[in-house]
């Protein structure tokens, strides 16, 4: 038994008058398909709750996770890949780590951050 009856049948609301979901609120397992808010899979360290999936982080979440109150400071954030050899496969190496630079917004695949971790001052090295 319904506890309230439907006046009106096909109700349809207007498209400007929905409520749009904002991107990036909600995370859904790949392995178990749970859903949980991103907040929360961040609070549980990038880890499922339900299953124990860990998921993939960028080197900017691994030093947040590990630092000290996510307290860090990015060394050589504007030290890029040379070219000693000379390497050349069917693009030069240049016109490679240029468009990798362009499709990444990363200047090297390597980030080293220093900051306090555990109360120990600590220096990280991550790969993107």
């Amino acid at each position: 038994m319904a506890w309230f009856k439907r006046q009106e049948k096909g109700i349809i609301t207007p498209t400007e008058q929905k409520k749009e979901t904002p991107d990036g609120l909600w995370y859904k397992c790949p392995e178990c398909k749970t859903v949980v808010t991103t907040a929360e899979h961040r609070r549980l360290s990038y880890v499922c709750g339900n299953c124990g999936h860990h998921d993939r982080v960028d080197a900017s979440a691994y030093f947040e996770l590990l630092f000290d109150e996510g307290q860090f400071e990015e060394l050589d954030a504007n030290l890029t890949s040379a070219d000693p050899l000379h390497f050349t496969d069917t693009k030069a190496y240049p016109q490679r780590v240029q468009a990798t630079e362009k499709n990444t917004g990363l200047k090297d695949a390597v980030r080293t951050a220093h900051g306090v971790s555990a109360g120990q001052p600590l220096v990280i090295a991550a790969m993107d």
